[in-house]
C-alpha cells in the first residue's frame, strides 16, 4: 500500500521500509528508530538467512540489534501489508539505478545510501526518474551532517576564521570483509572500489565546502583484482590546498579526521580521540575544545529527510544534483589515477 500525500497531517508518521540488509541496512534501521516523526515498517530482504542476524561492519552505531518489524523477501509482497511512504534503498551499489527507478514507478519517495551510482548517466536517470514522477530523491552522504563536518562548514561559511588556506581530510578503514571472499564490495564493476564506497565521503564534502576544483591529481594502490584499494588526491583550487585521502589497507579499524587551516585559526578533527574536535586561535598557545552534539549524521540527516517530505521542500542540504558532481569528481579521479596527471574539469 502507498502512502498518501499529506501523510504527516493528523499526527501521522512517514511509514519507511528498508531495501537490503547488510551492514549499512541494519545501521538505517537503527537510525530509523531514534528519528522523530519516522516510522520503520518493514524490511525487504531476499536473503532470510539475515532476516534474525545483524551483519557487523567497520563502524559501531549504537542501537544496532535485531529487529521486531516484518521481513519480505520482494518489495511487492510487503507492499500487499504495508502502507508506505518511502524506501530507504541499501541495497550494493551497482543496483541502485534500477531499484530507485522501480520505487519511483510505485509512486514512492526514496533514501538512496550512498555512492549514488557508479556512472554520471545512472546519476542522472534517477534524478530524471523521481522528477517524472514527482518525488523525493534524497542520497544518503551522511557526512555533510556529520556534527563535526557540519561544525566546519558552519565556520567556514561565517568568516570566523578568515581566508581558507588548506584542508586534508582522511578516511582510513581495513577491508570491507563483512561481504566475505566473494563480496561485491571487491569487486570494481560492483562497487568502484576504495574510491566510490570509502573516498567518496571527503570528495563530496570537499566540493560541498570549497566548492568546485579546478583539477584534480590522483595516485591509488589497487588489489591484485585490480579494485582500488587506497587513494590520495589533490583537488587544484585558487590560493587554497586541498588534499584528500582514503584507503581500505588500515590496519588499527576505523578513522575519520579532517585538518582545516584558515588565516585565524586551525580546526582538528580526528573520530579516534576525545574529544574528537579542537580549535587553535591566532595568539592562543592553548586550543579551545569544541562541544559536539550527541548525535551523528545518520540521524541528523534522516531528520533532514522528514522534514523535507514534511514540509515538501526539496533537499537543498544535499540535492540530488550537487551528489551526482561528486560522482563526476569521482571518474575525474579515476581517470587521473589511469593516466598518471592532472586532470582538468
Amino acid at each position: 500500500m502507498v502512502g498518501d500525500e499529506g501523510f504527516r497531517l493528523g499526527g501521522n508518521m512517514v511509514n519507511i521500509a528498508i531495501v537490503g540488509y547488510g551492514f549499512i541496512g541494519a545501521i538505517h534501521a537503527a537510525t530509523l528508530q531514534k528519528v522523530e516523526g519516522a516510522r520503520l515498517v518493514a524490511v525487504v530482504e531476499k536473503d532470510r538467512n539475515k532476516w534474525q542476524t545483524v551483519t557487523k561492519g567497520n563502524l559501531e552505531v549504537g542501537g544496532v540489534e535485531p529487529l521486531d518489524v516484518p521481513f519480505y523477501e520482494t518489495i511487492e509482497e510487503m507492499l500487499k501489508d504495508q502502507k508506505v511512504d518511502c524506501l530507504s534503498i541499501c541495497l550494493p551499489t551497482y543496483l541502485h539505478r534500477s531499484f530507485c527507478e522501480k520505487v519511483f514507478e510505485l509512486d514512492l519517495h526514496t533514501v538512496c545510501e550512498k555512492p549514488m551510482a557508479l556512472t554520471v548517466e545512472d546519476c542522472d536517470a534517477m534524478i530524471a526518474g523521481a522528477q517524472a514522477h514527482g518525488k523525493q530523491l534524497f542520497i544518503a552522504q551522511c557526512i555533510r551532517f556529520w556534527p563535526e563536518y557540519h561544525i566546519l562548514k558552519r565556520i567556514h561559511d561565517s568568516g570566523d576564521l578568515g581566508t581558507p588556506k588548506s584542508f586534508h581530510f582522511q578516511r582510513l578503514s581495513g577491508m570491507p570483509s563483512w561481504g566475505g571472499p566473494e563480496s561485491w564490495f571487491l569487486q570494481s564493476e560492483k562497487s568502484g572500489g576504495c574510491l566510490f564506497d570509502l573516498h567518496v565521503h571527503d570528495i563530496d564534502f570537499a566540493h560541498y565546502l570549497l566548492g568546485h576544483p579546478q583539477a584534480v591529481h590522483t595516485r591509488g594502490l589497487n588489489l591484485e583484482s585490480g579494485t582500488n584499494a587506497a587513494v590520495i588526491s589533490q583537488y587544484h583550487y585558487d590560493n587554497v590546498m586541498c588534499t584528500i585521502e582514503g584507503s581500505w589497507l588500515s590496519h588499527f579499524g576505523f578513522k575519520m579526521k579532517y585538518s582545516a587551516v584558515y588565516e585565524n585559526g586551525q580546526l582538528e578533527y580526528d573520530s579516534s580521540l576525545s574529544p574528537t574536535l579542537k580549535l587553535w586561535r591566532n595568539g592562543q598557545s592553548d586550543p579551545e575544545v569544541i562541544e559536539v552534539p550527541q548525535t551523528d549524521g545518520y540521524v541528523e540527516q534522516y531528520t533532514y529527510f522528514v522534514e523535507c517530505l514534511e514540509q515538501d521542500k526539496k533537499p537543498e542540504r544535499v540535492s540530488p544534483e550537487s551528489v551526482r558532481y561528486s560522482i563526476e569528481l569521482a571518474l575525474k579521479e579515476r581517470e587521473s589515477i589511469q593516466l598518471g596527471r592532472v586532470v582538468r574539469l
